[in-house]
């Protein structure tokens, strides 16, 4: 008899715009707004992060930094305050793939995302994944209710849906770490989206450390995606307005 899977380790997000971290809906950024948590009365991003962090035990964060992404800079100066504030090793989505990964700031808990939103040509994921402070890089597999949001074309794939393929290409190129974020799902609470395809990759490679997000609003959602063989879970609104609740550690 196998051993059951073991529950994926759950990472908040903070989506920082304009210097505020915001709640994030469906990747529709024009209509972004604060966050109101039950966790912190405080707005300041550092006291949500570390707010978000006790809620749930974690021992890393994830962090986009919305403005550098659409390429209003690099990383912000509040962003990178931030994760500065920070002790644990935060998991950075500032665009790469616009600019040069070597231009982001040195702190040691930094690891920077490549998004394939952003990624335009695998080259810049090469450049990350060599660049001289060899720090952890994650490759975030950018979807939209399944559809790679990406140039898939530059990359030789053959269709915008074939994140498999995708897949195969950057752990070829030295991705350990994989995300799989369907940002339609991104803070709309309708459960996950992306079992199957985590269940499809993680057939393939067994040692990969694979995080999934979009649409976790319970914990039978983070059940469902640890069982499909995720080993990470990004939560953001679940968290933000208190609908996550962890098992008891007995159960």
């Amino acid at each position: 008899m196998s051993d059951p899977p073991q529950r994926p380790r759950l990472i908040p997000v903070l989506d920082v715009m304009n210097g505020v971290v915001v709640r994030a809906v469906g990747g529709d950024r024009n209509n972004y707004r604060p966050v109101r948590s039950p966790l912190t009365s405080s707005t300041v991003p550092t006291d949500i992060a570390q707010a978000l962090l006790r809620s749930v035990g974690a021992d890393e964060l994830y962090i986009a930094d919305l403005d550098a992404i659409t390429g209003s800079s690099c990383v912000t100066p509040s962003v990178e305050a931030l994760m500065g504030a920070c002790a644990v090793p935060v998991w950075l989505d500032a665009g790469t793939g616009r600019r040069d990964v070597l231009d982001w700031p040195p702190h040691p808990n930094l690891r920077p995302v490549v998004g394939f939103e952003t990624c335009r040509v695998p080259e810049v994921l090469a450049e990350a994944l060599l660049e001289p402070r060899q720090r952890p890089v994650a490759f975030s597999l950018d979807l939209r209710n399944g559809q790679l949001l990406g140039n898939w074309r530059a990359w030789g794939l053959a269709g915008d849906r074939d994140a498999l393929a995708l897949t195969r290409r950057v752990v070829d190129m030295g991705v350990r770490t994989l995300i799989v974020l369907d940002l339609a799902r991104v803070g709309t609470g309708t459960g996950t989206g992306t079992d199957e395809l985590v269940r499809a990759i993680r057939a393939e490679f067994s040692d990969l450390d694979l995080i999934a997000g979009g649409g976790v609003r319970t914990w039978s959602d983070v059940e469902r995606l640890g069982e499909a063989g995720a080993t990470g879970v990004l939560v953001a609104s679940a968290l933000h307005e208190g609908t996550l609740v962890l098992p008891s550690p007995t159960a």
